[in-house]
């Protein structure tokens, strides 16, 4: 009376090798997946901050009627004057020097007439250079008596 066991030992260890394969891949899968999230995340956080920081400087060119001195007060360590220039942030959003600087927001001015000046203020990343916000307002400058 011999029995044969190794057959059913073979089976159960080729059972037990598929089933970490399978899981080998889904945990692969399921770790891309979080990467990818979090990666989002950051993208949209990065892209909330840029907004709020030019649509910042934007109500402020808009507004008021010394643009210019007004955001040197606000952020001082900015590269501005009447033609435009540049505000320079950390990797929080708060300003910084130009030397310790991740991100940086570029203003452009342009003058139509007298009267209306065009700004163009877009936000870049400065480790790949890439845009990350863009945003356009004419100021309205009256007559001042």
């Amino acid at each position: 009376m011999k029995k044969h066991t190794s057959s059913r030992s073979g089976l159960l260890l080729m059972e037990i090798i598929i089933a970490i394969l399978f899981f080998s891949v889904v945990s692969a899968i399921c770790l891309q997946l979080f990467v990818k999230s979090h990666k989002l995340g950051q993208n949209t956080e990065e892209l909330d901050m840029a907004v709020r920081q030019a649509s910042s400087v934007a109500e402020i060119l808009s507004q008021s009627k010394q643009p210019v001195n007004h955001l040197q007060e606000i952020y001082s360590y900015c590269d501005i004057d009447e033609n435009g220039g540049s505000i320079y942030y950390n990797e929080n959003f708060q300003s910084c020097t130009k030397d310790s600087s991740v991100y940086h927001l570029d203003v452009d001015a342009s003058s139509a007439d007298r009267r209306l000046t065009d700004y163009r203020i877009t936000v870049y990343a400065n480790n790949i250079s890439k845009e990350i916000y863009s945003l356009e307002v004419t100021a309205y400058t009256p007559l001042v008596n």
